[in-house]
């Protein structure tokens, strides 16, 4: 059996980052960072006066990825009725950190069931908020040497949905419409840095069997099997398939000639996260992403947890691309008006029909297939007359932008 890499764009980027923060706060401790200005970004918004919004740094207008994607507009004053689960494949993340603890998918069966008990039945006992597919174990924190490590998985998961108003540091664009499932695909040491495609095999029929509606992949790979291929075949591609389920894939940015599985899929339900840093302008390195759903999603520059209970990092990459992307479309897919669509039907009528034709566009590219730019994710298809945001307002600057 072939195995695949591992890649996690996101941690490349610590120590630059890291060193802006402590000159825009040097007396400020790391946990306390998300609330001070920082200056790593052009692109950094001014401070928010929000006062349905209190997370600190989304106040102090450093959540600029935020403001970007128009990601506001996915927030809602009510509870949503139907959350859109979101399926975080990685190292696994801390369900305690103050950013996630509220915002977990959760099997029911096994949270009311009996402990040491496969209470719904699935072969998985007490999987309560989704299984660690290295260890074999319901247990989805990170382990091994990745206990004294950042936690990739544990940034991802609070860019796809960092709880709003918890009067702690970060909000998403998923904070209200999603909820994270933990599946662990790999680990830190020995051949559990590697995910192989049995491992993945089970893990996605894991997540789309559990209700996840979105597969969020900060992750490549360059060999495959007929097994896995088939499985994202199945969940990605097949009309009518009872699996359908969007595969939000990462595309690297770090000069590798090609994009690397699952993003190098032709199928149709794969939506691709293209890194955009400051400035409207591509990350450079961005590798060629097929023809498909590419659109961009901010890279640098960007907060997330870190370890709990309450510690925050600043990373770049493209893995914070994808989980923002996953984030995004969670939020605009649970919303009233799309919450009943299909995923073909979200798919088509909205990232397709509304997103991909936005006004909005990347600065040229300096290869192909970028030359032209890509289209900006972004969630002004929920502006209204009485709610909207600044980059909803201002598609000329980005017309002019184009070639």
């Amino acid at each position: 059996m072939r195995q695949l890499r591992h890649y996690t764009a996101g941690l490349f980027g610590t120590a630059i980052c890291l060193t802006l923060v402590a000159s825009a706060a040097a007396a400020q401790a790391i946990a306390d960072f998300p609330c001070q200005p920082i200056t790593c970004s052009t692109l950094l918004p001014a401070a928010v006066a929000d006062p349905q919004t209190n997370d600190c740094a989304y106040r102090a207008g450093n959540l600029w990825w935020v403001d970007y994607v128009a990601g506001s507009l996915a927030w809602s004053d009510r509870p949503r009725a139907h959350p859109v689960t979101v399926a975080v494949f990685d190292d696994g993340f801390w369900l305690d950190h103050e950013e996630l603890r509220n915002q977990l998918w959760t099997n029911d069966a096994e949270a009311h069931g009996k402990a040491g008990v496969d209470d719904d039945g699935n072969g998985y006992v007490d999987d309560v908020h989704g299984w660690d597919f290295v260890d074999n174990s319901a247990d989805v924190a990170p382990k091994g040497a990745c206990r004294n490590r950042f936690s990739h998985g544990t940034l991802m998961a609070s860019l796809v949905a960092g709880e709003r108003n918890n009067h702690a540091g970060i909000a998403a664009p998923g904070s209200d419409g999603a909820r994270v499932m933990a599946l662990r695909i790999t680990g830190c040491d020995g051949t559990a840095t590697k995910a192989d495609p049995a491992r993945l095999v089970r893990a996605l029929e894991y997540a789309t069997r559990m209700g996840a509606r979105i597969l969020s992949f900060s992750a490549h790979w360059g060999v495959t099997s007929e097994e896995l291929d088939a499985a994202f075949r199945e969940i990605a591609d097949r009309p009518g398939s009872p699996v359908a389920a969007i595969v939000v894939a990462s595309v690297p940015n770090k000069g590798e000639p090609t994009a690397g599985y699952p993003a190098a899929y032709d199928f149709r339900r794969i939506v691709r996260a293209i890194p955009i840093g400051n400035d409207d302008e591509l990350s450079p390195g961005t590798s060629p992403a097929p023809p498909g759903l590419n659109l961009g999603a901010p890279s640098a520059c960007v907060i997330g947890a870190g370890e709990p209970p309450s510690k925050y990092k600043l990373e770049q990459g493209s893995s914070n691309s994808t989980a923002i992307l996953a984030g995004l479309l969670a939020g605009i897919w649970s919303s009233p008006r799309y919450a009943k669509l299909s995923p073909d039907e979200f798919l088509a009528g909205v990232v397709q029909g509304r997103m991909s034709k936005t006004e909005r566009h990347s600065k040229p590219g300096s290869r192909s297939p970028y030359l032209d730019g890509v289209p900006l994710a972004d969630a002004c298809l929920l502006a209204t007359g009485r709610r909207s945001a600044s980059v909803c307002r201002q598609p000329e600057a980005h017309r002019e932008a184009r070639p």
